[in-house]
């Protein structure tokens, strides 16, 4: 993980660093001494997580903790009167100084869990496609998607629950919101889901619903790397 610490007791900065290091943590460690520094360096590099002490000069650590987003904080602190507003702000972990080991390597699996979360939901997220349907906003996932046609003025999804679903726009403005390694363009009118072919043909492709979907002439190179 890359880490900064932003401590301004260089004993309580060593002591921390140092039981990261035992903990097998210690390969990108970056250390400031006042809110300020600290905020810039994350301004230019976000880390992994955030060791943040809450009396500091500069910026203090809740003035900090007001302006981050997304990002793993465990607060280092002698006092437990900022832990309340702390964990209101979303904080991962809360270590009252003086810590043992022992209760650091709880707040490193804390941060651990909180990073798989936050990728799990990127993840799901990328994985989705919003269409603006009926005068609303509708989110489709893309895996369900067997094909999508344009027609006309508007795109038609096809899903594996035999819905139809239609939406203003072009074919090309869905495409750039499309995975890219789950999605092909076989013709100038038809995106076709890769894991939803069930038969390539010399002019077509089978879909797993039976459609037969055209194969253009300038976009046969695209099925010959499926």
């Amino acid at each position: 993980m890359k880490i900064y610490i932003a401590e301004d007791e260089p004993l309580a900065a060593a002591k921390l660093k140092l039981f990261l290091e035992k903990l097998g943590e210690g390969g990108d460690i970056s250390t400031y001494g006042d809110g300020i520094a600290v905020w810039a360096a994350i301004d230019r590099e976000r880390p992994d997580v955030l060791f943040l002490d809450i009396q500091m000069p500069g910026l203090n650590g809740m003035q900090i903790l007001a302006r981050l987003r997304d990002l793993p904080v465990v607060v280092t602190s002698a006092f437990d009167q900022y832990a309340i507003d702390s964990f209101s702000l979303n904080v991962t972990d809360y270590l009252l100084k003086p810590y043992t080991i022992d209760r650091l390597r709880l707040a490193v699996e804390k941060v651990r869990k909180s990073i798989r979360l936050q990728q799990i939901e990127r993840e799901s997220t990328a994985r989705q496609l919003t269409l603006r349907i009926d005068g609303r906003n509708e989110i489709v996932r893309q895996e369900e998607i067997i094909y999508l046609e344009a027609v006309k003025d508007y795109v038609r999804i096809v899903t594996a629950d035999r819905q139809q679903r239609r939406t203003l726009g072009t074919l090309s403005s869905i495409e750039s919101q499309l995975s890219a390694d789950g999605f092909v363009r076989v013709h100038r009118s038809f995106i076709v889901n890769r894991q939803r072919i069930s038969a390539v043909g010399a002019h077509s492709v089978t879909m797993a619903d039976g459609a037969e979907i055209p194969i253009g002439r300038k976009y046969k190179e695209n099925i010959e790397k499926i």
